[in-house]
């Protein structure tokens, strides 16, 4: 490239021809900075010249853009050089503080560089930088509490709507204090404390609370309680016809009852044409019978047949609670009594109209007048006095009076107009339930639907397929409509009486429904053990609450001493005797009535109890729960297989067996009252007044007090029991250590006699105290 097309290149370029050195000519072209223009000088290369400029070079800069340098000829060899680099790095130096930062440089410190010099620079920088730390510092605290205001601000609207909005929690049957305040997360002295507020007494940590009451706690504390009981799974009767009008009419439901021996069951005898009566074991009828009977006006009416005597009780409330019509049954001879004043209370709590049938017209004694009146007097109405009560004289044994009877109890139930409808599921009452040779049975009275072999019903904790219906004759039937009494096998388990019977689509339906009863039973088993569990604990608190505050009323007292703690302890009574018992009988109906009457039995001494019972003859685990329990084996109108007896008797298990139930309570209250501490009761013997107190001394050197006595009354003992009364207060009770008659023992002293006393470890007699020998007799005590 020859020189003129690089000065035309330089030319293009904007640069400038520099002056040759020894070496080659140096030249730096000069390229615009997109972010820095050109500094404001006529030099367009950005470089200045170390000398100034000569008149030719004006000249010549004037007419050519390019400047040339003249040689500095103070300069040595290399200085040119060197001397050039040194102005380039100030330049560099130069460019970079005015140049517009780079948007990718780092940020510059908050202070202010200083160049490091003296300690006084040193010092001012270090507090300059402290300062801005403390205002760096005073705005993040400023910061944080923003912050914590804003989250204490979200809080408060958080817990606002959770006050609006009760927590729902899933709450068990049964559940303690400290679970529930785990449970709603509350601390335990808060939870207390709350309590306290509502007026609970109850603070102990075990305390057992039920469903209800620890929901109504749980809204204390904003949550709803949920109490999962899945009734649902329960199978309930249909709701009633809403136009009963429209359904057919069927058959009236009668209950007689009455007293004991007024001839109920020799009235329906008459009615059905049959004997029963004279079949029952001591003329009392022992479980309902259910029949259904023609009446001579083509109609049927199905009678129930109550007992009469005081231990059926519950059988009778069942029969009142079934039925549609009550035939009150009053001998003539013997008006109104306790079970009859029974039944009316049970026919005006069912709301059941009432028929009064006297009975025994045909005896001289009768007295229809006093009958009539004894009614009035216990709220019964009859028609002769203004009321609405039917009166029928009848005779059950000549049959005066029986088809008045009859149209009384059909013009009574056209009134009411019974009707339920036979289409539909099943429902109905158990009546009776027995052990029979064909198995589990029971007596079912049909209240809507009909019931046929094969359809599944449950009644209470049992359920059962039918296999077979049998009418009162024991006649096979296929199906029982409304108003029918009808006898069902096919039982799992033996039902009740009393029971509701209800019949279920399917099998899995009736043993889901007994899963639930029995879990249901289960709950409420708990529920009573948990109240007995919170008794126990109450009266366990208070015990010792009592023995605390006695210990420390004994600690005060100077006085209390041993003698005075084992009097104490000696006043204190005994605790209630359990007599166990297993009871066995023929029907449910009748075991009831049994328990019954055995629990009612008993005193604060003995007490018995039930711990088993079940329909059917005595078995062997009978005889050997009974054994292992120490305890007694009740039959009611039962047969006792031989082997059963000798088991008893080699396990010396005692039977009582009865078919009447007065003689079975009879002899359980002979049982309970061998178990009861005899009647302790004290005859006074003789009765001496101390007349002087004599002091003499005794082996050892010991003064002894004598006390100088005549007897006034009877004769004094030397063995017997003897107490001093002062002022008609007992103030010693105990023996006698001597009685002597001047010098000379003797064992007794009698009226008139002078004596000397002196008694075991007690001489604080006083001349005038009364001395009586007395004797304690045990005398046998009876419920």
């Amino acid at each position: 490239m020859s020189r003129d097309q690089a000065q035309s290149w330089r030319n293009e370029a904007g640069g400038k021809e520099y002056p040759r050195t020894d070496s080659q000519p140096t030249f730096k072209p000069s390229r615009p900075d997109p972010y820095f223009p050109p500094a404001e000088s006529d030099n367009t290369t950005g470089y200045e010249s170390s000398r100034p400029q000569t008149q030719t070079q004006e000249r010549n800069s004037e007419n050519s853009d390019v400047q040339v340098q003249e040689p500095d000829r103070r300069r040595g060899r290399r200085g040119s050089r060197y001397e050039t680099d040194e102005v380039e790095e100030q330049e560099e130096r130069e460019e970079r503080q005015t140049r517009r930062p780079s948007r990718f440089a780092a940020a510059k410190p908050a202070y202010e560089d200083v160049p490091r010099g003296k300690g006084r620079d040193k010092a001012r920088r270090r507090q300059q930088f402290v300062e801005e730390g403390e205002e760096e510092d005073d705005f993040e605290r400023e910061e944080a509490r923003r912050r914590a205001e804003i989250k204490r601000r979200r809080k408060a609207e958080k817990a606002a709507r959770k006050a609006a909005t009760p927590t729902p929690i899933l709450l068990p049957e049964y559940i303690s204090l400290s679970n529930l305040a785990v449970a709603l997360k509350v601390r335990f002295e808060v939870f207390v404390e709350k309590l306290q507020e509502l007026g609970y007494e109850e603070f102990n940590h075990d305390y057992i609370l039920n469903a209800e009451d620890a929901g109504l706690i749980a809204m204390e504390f904003n949550y709803e309680a949920i109490i999962d009981r899945s009734e649902s799974e329960d199978l309930k009767a249909r709701p009633p016809a809403e136009d009963p009008s429209s359904l057919p009419p069927r058959p009236p439901v009668v209950t007689i009852m009455g007293h004991v021996d007024h001839g109920k069951t020799t009235l329906l005898d008459w009615l059905r044409k049959s004997s029963v009566a004279a079949s029952e074991h001591g003329g009392i009828t022992q479980h309902i019978g259910a029949f259904s009977v023609p009446m001579p006006s083509g109609k049927t009416i199905t009678f129930l047949d109550t007992p009469g005597h005081a231990a059926f009780l519950s059988m009778r409330q069942r029969g009142a609670n079934v039925t549609d019509i009550v035939i009150l049954v009053v001998a003539a001879d013997d008006s109104v009594k306790p079970q009859t004043i029974e039944a009316i209370k049970h026919a005006k709590a069912a709301k059941v109209p009432i028929i009064v049938a006297i009975n025994k017209i045909d005896k001289e004694e009768a007295n229809v007048d006093r009958v009539k009146q004894d009614l009035a007097r216990h709220g019964v109405d009859v028609e002769d006095y203004g009321g609405e009560t039917q009166v029928v004289c009848v005779s059950g044994k000549t049959g005066r009076g029986m088809d008045e009877l009859e149209e009384s109890i059909v013009t009574l139930s056209e009134i009411l107009d019974m009707r339920a409808e036979p289409d539909g599921q099943a429902e109905g009452w158990i009546l009776e339930a027995s052990i029979k040779s064909m198995g589990k049975v029971a007596t079912v009275l049909v209240r809507r639907g009909t019931m046929r072999p094969g359809d599944y019903i449950v009644a209470g904790n049992t359920w059962a397929r039918i296999r077979c219906l049998r009418n009162e004759a024991g006649v096979e039937i296929f199906e029982a409509g409304p108003g029918t009494p009808v006898e069902v096998d096919g039982w799992r388990e033996q039902p009740l009486a009393g029971d509701e019977v209800l019949q279920a689509p399917d099998e899995t339906k009736a043993k889901s429904v007994v899963d639930y009863r029995l879990e249901k039973a289960e709950r409420d088993k708990m529920a009573e053990d948990m109240e007995a569990v919170n008794l126990n604990r109450k009266a366990e608190q208070e015990k010792r609450e009592r023995e605390k505050e006695e210990a420390r009323i004994a600690a005060e007292t100077e006085e209390a001493d041993e003698d005075a703690a084992l009097e104490t302890q000696e006043k204190k009574p005994s605790g209630t005797k359990h007599i166990f018992f297993i009871v066995k009988g023929d029907v449910s109906g009748s075991v009831e009535a049994v328990i019954d009457s055995i629990s009612a039995l008993g005193n604060k001494e003995v007490q018995p109890h039930i711990l088993r019972s079940g329909v059917g003859q005595i078995s062997e685990f009978d005889i050997e729960h009974a054994a292992t329990a120490k305890g007694l084996v009740v039959n009611f109108n039962c047969p006792i297989e031989p082997h059963i007896s000798r088991l008893a008797e080699e396990n010396k298990v005692g039977i009582i067996d009865q078919n009447i139930i007065y003689r079975l309570v009879d002899d359980v209250k002979a049982e309970l009252s061998k178990h009861l501490p005899p009647l302790i009761t004290q005859r006074v013997m003789g009765e001496a007044e101390i007349a002087q107190i004599f002091e003499i001394t005794v082996k050892g050197r010991q003064q002894k007090n004598i006390a100088g006595c005549k007897v006034r009354n009877g004769a004094v003992s030397r063995s017997a029991k003897v107490r001093v009364l002062r002022n008609g207060q007992e103030i010693f009770n105990g023996k006698l250590s001597s009685l002597k008659n001047v010098k000379k023992d003797v064992t007794e002293m009698k009226k008139g006699n002078e004596c000397g006393m002196s008694f075991e470890d007690w001489s604080d007699f006083q001349i005038g105290d009364i001395v009586q020998s007395y004797e304690e007799r045990e005398e046998k005590r009876y419920l």
